[in-house]
């Protein structure tokens, strides 16, 4: 019976979770096996994320003895961020899902900023480089709890908010005015890998992660506003 039963416990497959984020600039990637980090990696690139991001996954699957077929659960940062990282993100995510028949959860990527400076003692205004000098925005209290937000707006216009004593991250921190009530932080000075931090956002989350074909279908990138294109021909 025991040897039996190590049998069935050595033939069950691994629990793998691939985290991923290419909203931003910069993109990052994580491999949980259960409850343990086993990749992560986080690459600053000049070229696009439809380039980088597939080999990037591809390597880490080599280095750490997975195969695609093995990820059983996958978490992305979806938005606000770049229109074209969004779009790459979600579609190799939901190609993996739809492949696997696992589960994809999403989350925000201001959340998700904000995540390293949870419980530190004040309230968080996590920012977010817009481009066309705008960023996107969101003020949450040392619980993640959303306050104000998200928006995209001018950064002059932040510093109207009633955000008190706040700690201020983001890769757009740097655009907003100097502001005595903020203390500014750049998440890479803390060695902090996004990727790394949708695995801590899913467990604050506490909800059950099923494979579900609708809501898969449905889901879209948040973008938080229209493509800029849009806003061209809008004009």
């Amino acid at each position: 019976m025991h040897g039996f039963r190590l049998y069935f416990i050595m033939g069950m497959p691994r629990q793998l979770t691939l985290a991923l984020d290419a909203s931003q600039a910069s993109g990052s990637i994580a491999l949980f096996e259960g409850d343990r980090l086993s990749y992560a990696s986080y690459f600053n690139v000049s070229i696009t994320h439809s380039e980088t991001l597939m080999p990037q996954l591809d390597a880490a699957l080599k280095l750490t003895g997975f195969t695609p077929a093995e990820i059983s659960r996958i978490l992305l940062a979806n938005g606000p961020g770049s229109f074209t990282g969004l779009r790459i993100g979600l579609a190799t995510a939901k190609g993996i899902a739809y492949a696997n028949r696992c589960p994809l959860r999403a989350f925000s990527s201001l959340k998700l900023a904000a995540l390293p400076r949870m419980h530190c003692g004040k309230n968080i205004l996590s920012v977010i480089d817009a481009r066309m000098k705008e960023v996107y925005a969101a003020l949450w209290d040392e619980d993640l709890n959303l306050i104000q937000g998200p928006e995209v707006c001018p950064p002059q216009e932040i510093l109207n908010w009633d955000f008190g004593e706040a700690w201020l991250i983001g890769d757009g921190s740097h655009i907003l005015p100097a502001d005595d009530r903020l203390t500014a932080l750049h998440p890479t000075s803390l060695g902090y890998v996004p990727a790394i931090g949708l695995y801590t956002l899913d467990l604050l989350s506490e909800s059950d992660s099923v494979y579900d074909f609708d809501s898969l279908a449905d889901l879209q990138p948040f973008y938080l506003r229209d493509f800029s294109a849009q806003i061209q021909r809008n004009n």
